[in-house]
Formats: C-alpha cells, sequence, structure tokens
C-alpha cells in the first residue's frame, strides 16, 4: 500500500468496485472522511467483467428514475473528469412470439404513461439499423434512443478521481478480518493493517458480501453466481457501429452491444455456477477465471447467440468474458441499515446491473448514512426486507432462492408491473 492505515474514518467502505467507489465519492464530497478497504485491486472484481448495458426503463417508475438520473450524474462525471463513460446508442427489445409482444406493449405503456421516450419500431426500420440481426422472426421491437452503456473502466477512473478530490483515501490489498461492535453498535474495522474507528461501515463487497455480513453471525441475502459473455473480434463481411443500439431478446435470454468494432453477447441461462466466495484466497483475481473449451455455458450462450446473429459461431474469432455477479432472492439490490446492527450498511447485491446503477445508488447511500432517509423511493431495495424471512435465513436456503431468481431472470415473462405472468420451463436457449 501506498499510504498508511487512518486510525479513524467516518466512513469505512468495504470493497472497491463501483458501488463502494460511487458511495465513497458522494459521501466525501458532502465532507465526511472516508476509507475505502478493497481485498486486491480497485475496480478489478465484478466491476472489471461488466458489459456495463444501460436501460433506464425498468419495470416501476421508481427504479426508473434512478436509471434516468444515473445517467445524468453520469454526464457531470464526464464533465470533472474529461473521460467519457456513457456511450448513448441506444436500444432495443425484440419479440419473437405473441407472449413477448405483450411485454414490450406493456413496457410502451408504462414508460409513455412516465414521459419516458420509448415507442414501437417497426421491423423494417429494425432490419435498417442492424443490418447483422436476423430480424425475420420478430413481431415486434421497442425502442429507446436515450440508452446505451457504460464504459466500466472509465467510470471508475472518475469515481477514483473525484473521490481523491474530495480526500477519499483508497487502500486496495487490504483485506478485513472482523467488524468491532459494542452492543451491537459498530466500532471499527480489523484489517491486517491495523484496525480503523468507525461509526460507519458500508459493505460493498459485491460477491464477498456475505461474507462480511458473517462476521457479526448475520445472514446477507446474496448469492455469488457465475455469468460469461462473448465478444466477437472486428468483422468486415459484418460491421458493428460503435453507435449500433443494444439489444435485448429476452426469448433467447441474450443481450448485446457494440464493442470495439465486435459485439459484446452475453446471457441469463437457466443454469449458473455457484461460488463459494470463502474458499477463494485473499489475492483471488477475478480476470483469472478461464473458460473451459467444452465449457456447457459457453456453448448455450453460442448456440442461443447464433439464432440471432447467424454469423456468429463456435468458429468465429472472439473472446470469452467470466465473471461473478452478485444475485438476490428477488433480482434487486440491498441499500441500507438492518435493524440488528447500528451503523453498518449493506450496498450488494446488483445482479448483473451494479455498473448502471451505481451513479444514483451512491447518492442514496450518502443520504441514507448522512441524513438517515433520501428523497428516492427505496422500499423495493431496502436492506432489512428479508430481516425475518423464515424461508431466507440458511446460507442454503439463501443460495437456492437467488440461483432460481437468475435463472428466470430473462425467462420469465412480465406484466406492466414487473410482475411475472409466467415462466416457461421451455423457453431456454436449446428449447
Amino acid at each position: 500500500m501506498t499510504n498508511a492505515l487512518p486510525q479513524t474514518s467516518d466512513v469505512v467502505v468495504v470493497g472497491g468496485g463501483v458501488a463502494g467507489l460511487s458511495t465513497a465519492m458522494q459521501l466525501a464530497s458532502r465532507g465526511a472522511s472516508v476509507t475505502v478497504l478493497e481485498r486486491e485491486r480497485l475496480g478489478n472484481g465484478s466491476t472489471g467483467r461488466a458489459a456495463g448495458l444501460l436501460g433506464q426503463l425498468r419495470g416501476s417508475p421508481a427504479a426508473t428514475r434512478m436509471l434516468m438520473d444515473g445517467v445524468q450524474i453520469v454526464a457531470e462525471l464526464e464533465e470533472r473528469a474529461n473521460v467519457e463513460i456513457f456511450v448513448q446508442t441506444g436500444s432495443l427489445r425484440v419479440a419473437q412470439t405473441e407472449e413477448r409482444a405483450g411485454e414490450i406493449r406493456d413496457l410502451v405503456e408504462m414508460g409513455r404513461g412516465i414521459g419516458f421516450d420509448i415507442d414501437h419500431l417497426p421491423i423494417d426500420e429494425v432490419s435498417s439499423l442492424l443490418p447483422y440481426m436476423r430480424t425475420d422472426d420478430l413481431v415486434d421491437a421497442c425502442y429507446c434512443p436515450t440508452d446505451g452503456h457504460l464504459q466500466p473502466a472509465e467510470l471508475v477512473a472518475a469515481y477514483l478521481k473525484l473521490g481523491r478530490e474530495h480526500g477519499v483515501v483508497y487502500h486496495p490489498g487490504c483485506p478485513v478480518r472482523g467488524l468491532d461492535l459494542t452492543e451491537n453498535r459498530v466500532r471499527g474495522v480489523i484489517t491486517d493493517h491495523g484496525t480503523i474507528s468507525t461509526g460507519v461501515v458500508i459493505n460493498a463487497a459485491g460477491p464477498w458480501s456475505y461474507l462480511v455480513a458473517g462476521l457479526v453471525d448475520t445472514p446477507l441475502q446474496t448469492a455469488a453466481l457465475g455469468h460469461v459473455y462473448l465478444t466477437t473480434r472486428p468483422d468486415d463481411s459484418h460491421p458493428v457501429d460503435r453507435l449500433s443500439p443494444a439489444i435485448r431478446d429476452r426469448h433467447l435470454r441474450i443481450y448485446s452491444r457494440p464493442e470495439s468494432g465486435g459485439l459484446i453477447v452475453g446471457m441469463y441461462g437457466p443454469d449458473a455456477v455457484q461460488h463459494d466466495m470463502a474458499a477463494l484466497p485473499d489475492d483471488f483475481d477475478m480476470s483469472s477465471l478461464t473458460v473451459r473449451a467444452d465449457d456447457l455455458h459457453v456453448a448455450l450462450l453460442i448456440d442461443a447467440t447464433k439464432r440471432r446473429f447467424p454469423w456468429i459461431d463456435e468458429r468465429t474469432p472472439m473472446t470469452i468474458t467470466r465473471g461473478i455477479m452478485t444475485f438476490s432472492p428477488d433480482g434487486k439490490p440491498f441499500c441500507g441499515q438492518r435493524p440488528d446492527f447500528d451503523g453498518l450498511f449493506h450496498c450488494s447485491g446488483f445482479c448483473g446491473h451494479g455498473i448502471v446503477q451505481s451513479p444514483a445508488i451512491g447518492v442514496i447511500m450518502a443520504d441514507l448514512v448522512l441524513d438517515g432517509s433520501t428523497g428516492y423511493d427505496i422500499e423495493a431495495i431496502q436492506a432489512d426486507r428479508f430481516f425475518d424471512h423464515p424461508g431466507l435465513q440458511d446460507r442454503s436456503d439463501i443460495e437456492a432462492a437467488c440461483y432460481q431468481m437468475q435463472a428466470g431472470y430473462y425467462g420469465r415473462i412480465e406484466d406492466g408491473d414487473g410482475g411475472v405472468v409466467d415462466e416457461p420451463a421451455g423457453d431456454g436457449p436449446t428449447s
């Protein structure tokens, strides 16, 4: 480490991914002294493996507002840090079944109801926008011109630059070993490099978050689940413009966006690898995760990909990125305190959307820590919503619930309120 661990800090953030970095920056900008502790390198966990798609319209006005505000926060970050973070490509959601077309109709209706810029797009226009994508099987599509993607490395760089300007102290290579408690109140954080006295700890440790909660013998309803996506190399026969719209095809369970002349395609499949984070060493580097040539999840991803992009198959030059997502039983993050420990805040469980949620989440967490409340509607993401849920206290039950949520994340059919209408078992990429 380049500097000594401070003896005291108003707030200690555990985890140097985008959620923790955004929160630290916002707290420091409001005058708090903040220390960020990261077990490995800053921005090198799930953040470093993220695809970064930003689709603003969600299943509720509250969730949509957070993402819309996030775009504005990112614009301010870009100006202050002098870096491009948000690439506005627009986004399309496509449907090839009547059930999925109904989903799109509900989405457009909800968006229009809150003044969001979204509309149906004729299939021939979809084909013109994305000449490299199959469209002859589509029955409907909707387009949002203000969507796009965030560039993870640039977002991390901006959080770090502005955080340092406000006095945030960063300590990579500093795993947390324990939390000092007195009468159920946080008093400090114990590390190999010493103990920091503090009254506020923010658990933003991503896939490791449930282990941080376990330091005080309390469950956190998250699980660490594997995720893979592919990135094709530029192909003159199938050029991908840098500003081509992102795609979400929930029937095939895939998403895509342009990347460096090629195409990123990822999948929320019906199965995922579960990771035991306690079994990994302190210096575990997520970028070291490898994928076997015969990996089933990669095979399913490529099979689904070539149904929408027929020019991509097993022989296409590509790289495979493997990472670990932090899932919750209901697909929503945990933000705030639970009633069992005063001063211990959680900021985790973003289900693969930490990059795009982090700008507004940083504001929300700073509000909760410094003011005790926030102007955002956070009922759906409160950290204590499963506090006394009888079926979500044991680790095995929590992991099973999170696994089921990931399995249906794209496969389920949703109504206009984000509720599940149906979750057909045969909706996977091999059906």
